[in-house]
């Protein structure tokens, strides 16, 4: 009995540090775990990071680019040197719509602003070309603005209308509303103007072109049309 009790101690030791050992395996292999599983949470972080950084540079790339071709608007005079007359008002003629290559009455007003007009308008756009009148009150009735330029108008005076209109109907589109904007040549204008704004019954001639002066107008008249489709108003 006496011999075997060194035997007994020593197998108690073995047990424990086995025990010890196991812990220290199972602590390790929990550490390893939480460390790997600590990688991939910050790899899935930095992953949507970098998704986020790469979405918001393509949208801002995106942006940069749609506004890129747009030529920036110019100045020109300022309203009270751009030679302008009054805002006339004309009585309302009709809004009657007719077919297209109908005889009708004569308008109040030239260029015209209210009165017999077909019945499908333009698309609110620049033109380098003439369209008719009877398609364009059709706009005005919207409550969109139209610009009516001499054809041999000066190149600084079509470049900043063209500019203004592109720009303000690119801005509408981005928030959502209607596109405001039109301009087309017309040969009919009175006296030395080179163009003239109009809305449904109101219309301002002028000589020079002046942002200031077009947007004066805008924010009176713009969106005001009888028969409204969701032309916004010219803020500012």
């Amino acid at each position: 009995m006496i011999t075997s009790l060194p035997l007994i101690a020593s197998a108690a030791v073995s047990k424990k540090l086995e025990e010890k050992q196991r812990k220290r395996l199972a602590e390790h292999a929990r550490q390893a775990q939480r460390k790997q599983a600590a990688r991939r949470s910050n790899l899935l972080t930095v992953g949507i990071a970098g998704l986020v950084v790469v979405a918001v540079a393509a949208l801002i790339i995106s942006d940069r680019s749609a506004q890129g071709d747009l030529a920036p608007v110019p100045a020109g005079a300022a309203a009270q040197d751009a030679g302008c007359g009054d805002v006339e008002e004309f009585d309302e003629v009709s809004r009657e719509h007719i077919d297209i290559g109908s005889e009708h009455e004569d308008y109040n007003s030239n260029p015209p602003t209210s009165g017999p007009h077909y019945p499908t308008p333009a698309d609110a756009a620049f033109y380098p070309v003439a369209l008719p009148g009877e398609q364009l009150l059709h706009n005005l009735e919207h409550g969109q603005i139209v610009i009516w330029y001499r054809p041999d108008a000066p190149d600084e005076t079509v470049d900043g209308i063209q500019a203004l209109v592109e720009d303000a109907n690119a801005k509408a589109t981005a928030s959502g509303g209607a596109e405001p904007l039109l301009a087309a040549p017309y040969d009919q204008l009175d006296g030395e103007f080179d163009y003239a704004v109009s809305a449904w019954t109101q219309s301002q001639s002028c000589v020079d072109y002046s942002t200031e002066a077009i947007n004066d107008f805008r924010r009176e008249f713009q969106g005001r049309g009888p028969e409204g489709v969701g032309v916004p108003p010219a803020g500012g």
